[in-house]
């Protein structure tokens, strides 16, 4: 019979993403956002580290927490084999669509458009890169239509199976269905109209959501280690 303890590398693997996951996900919450007011000043955001850094880390996030999130998936296939399978899917679109999204803004947006648009001198090609470079936002914004989705459903179906553990892992579970639901809350209040979630979700980004993400990763991170890897 198929045990998890027989890929004990992978969740070693797993739990030092989990916990790069909750260092990606501190950074991303708690550095600065660098200001350009208006076009000119967003123009010169390709030369700016603090921003490029911050674009790597998010392509770099996703993957990190995708890689926990199957190791933890491993462990938790018994209690709802089904809903992890489902939740994997969508988690699986979730970091692929991010990772997509931070490629078109590295490369496209920063390594192409905008410094074309800095040296060109025809006024036509400027026209064309300022057009790319507007049109951007609605590219970027239809990513974040499948991302917050994917990865509220996804949480919403790994949570519910967490909660079936019967150790210290159940609240985990239920920070997750939290962040899985605050998720869909936004998806809700932004694509759906649902604007009666504007002041809770407000409320639970500012207050709750950046302090409770990164410790569920690092406590996801000693959950698979606990009950994958330490010897009995």
């Amino acid at each position: 019979m198929w045990k998890p303890s027989s890929c004990t590398t992978f969740l070693k693997i797993a739990a030092i993403c989990s916990l790069l996951g909750a260092t990606t996900t501190a950074l991303l919450l708690f550095l600065p956002q660098p200001p350009a007011a208006d076009f000119t000043a967003q123009l010169l955001l390709h030369k700016n580290p603090l921003y490029l850094s911050k674009l790597w880390i998010l392509f770099l996030h996703p993957q990190f927490n995708l890689i926990a999130s199957l190791g933890l998936g491993l462990l938790l296939l018994q209690h709802r084999p089904w809903a992890i399978a489902i939740g994997t899917l969508f988690l699986i679109c979730w970091a692929y669509t991010e990772i997509r999204q931070q490629a078109y803004l590295i490369d496209a947006l920063n390594q192409m458009w905008r410094p074309a648009y800095l040296a060109s001198t025809d006024q036509e090609a400027n026209q064309m890169y300022q057009t790319l470079i507007q049109g951007m936002r609605g590219i970027n914004d239809s990513h974040y239509f499948v991302i917050i989705y994917a990865f509220g459903l996804g949480s919403l179906l790994f949570g519910w199976s967490m909660i079936k553990v019967q150790n210290w892992g159940k609240w985990l579970g239920w920070a997750l269905l939290l962040i899985g639901i605050l998720s869909l809350a936004s998806f809700g209040r932004y694509y759906l109209g649902l604007h009666f979630l504007n002041s809770w979700v407000d409320f639970s980004y500012r207050w709750i959501y950046p302090y409770l993400q990164p410790l569920v990763r690092m406590g996801i991170a000693i959950w698979i280690y606990v009950h994958g890897l330490k010897p009995s």
